[in-house]
């Protein structure tokens, strides 16, 4: 993978940042998909960002040798996505020609039309990708489709998103008390439901999964306050661009990264901080 840089596209730095806080619970949810207990593996990484959980997939096999992958296939519908994962294959295989990355298949793919025959893959996983479905239902039924019978599908989601509550909002209303209100994050995600267990478990049980269980998983990040700023702060201007008039955005959006690395600095202080997250990782079966 690339090495992050100042120097290196926003997007690209962005993508690079956030795995700090989306490494962990992809790398929780082939854990409890018990994966390291099968022998040969057939797996789609479904909206997978930048690679990280085929980076963590690949490292979980080097530490188990009867996990044999026979398959990996990383497929994100967004260009620069797959550039960036390119990018980490290329890395990988410069330092080492026989990694498991030269087996890795890199697809532009839309999770809700995947190019694939039923039955295709033993594991199919979406590190927070089913956040970003405009049609949910339509992305498990591809999900479901191209699993095996006794396949195993994965998702990550976000319980809550506990900087907004604790950072963001409060650097807002502190240094730029006149701008417009935002939604939270969570509300604005295309897929409504995914912090609600409950819900989660009937849209599992419509989708025709089985044996499916929701799992609440916390942890803490260590991360630098400008890193981290920069990486919500994105994710806001986002948010704002939509819920902004032109005007508002133009004379607020360049604040939204200042103000909140400036509350992070003056209420949690400087250099390497935790950072409270909660994920919740649904595991079910194609039985």
């Amino acid at each position: 993978m690339a090495t992050l840089t100042s120097t290196m596209p926003l997007p690209q730095r962005v993508a690079l940042i956030s795995e700090n806080v989306t490494g962990p619970p992809g790398a929780e949810m082939l854990r409890l998909s018990k994966i390291a207990a099968c022998e040969q593996v057939s797996v789609l990484d479904n909206a997978s960002g930048a690679g990280i959980l085929v980076s963590h997939l690949i490292d979980l096999a080097a530490k188990t040798p009867r996990l044999q992958l026979q398959r990996i296939v990383a497929g994100d519908i967004d260009p620069e996505a797959l550039t960036y994962t390119k990018e980490r294959q290329q890395a990988h295989l410069t330092a080492n020609a026989e990694s498991e990355w030269d087996n890795v298949e890199i697809s532009k793919i839309d999770q809700h039309s995947i190019p694939f025959p039923d039955s295709s893959f033993t594991h199919v996983f979406a590190n927070l990708g089913i956040l970003f479905s405009p049609n949910d239902s339509k992305a498990l039924s591809e999900t479901y489709r191209v699993l095996q019978f006794g396949g195993t599908a994965g998702f990550t989601t976000w319980k809550g998103i506990k900087w907004w509550a604790d950072l963001a909002k409060p650097a807002f209303a502190q240094y730029l008390p006149d701008a417009p209100g935002l939604p939270a994050p969570e509300d604005v995600f295309p897929s409504p439901g995914w912090k609600d267990p409950q819900v989660i478990l009937g849209k599992m049980d419509r989708a025709g999964f089985t044996y499916v269980e929701v799992t609440e998983f916390n942890f803490a990040p260590k991360v630098m306050p400008e890193e981290f700023c920069e990486a919500t702060a994105a994710l806001v201007k986002l948010i704002a661009k939509r819920a902004w008039s032109e005007a508002d955005f133009g004379s607020y959006a360049g604040e939204l990264e200042g103000a909140m690395l400036r509350y992070y600095q003056e209420n949690f202080g400087e250099g390497k901080q935790e950072v409270r997250m909660t994920a919740l990782i649904t595991i079910g079966k194609k039985s």
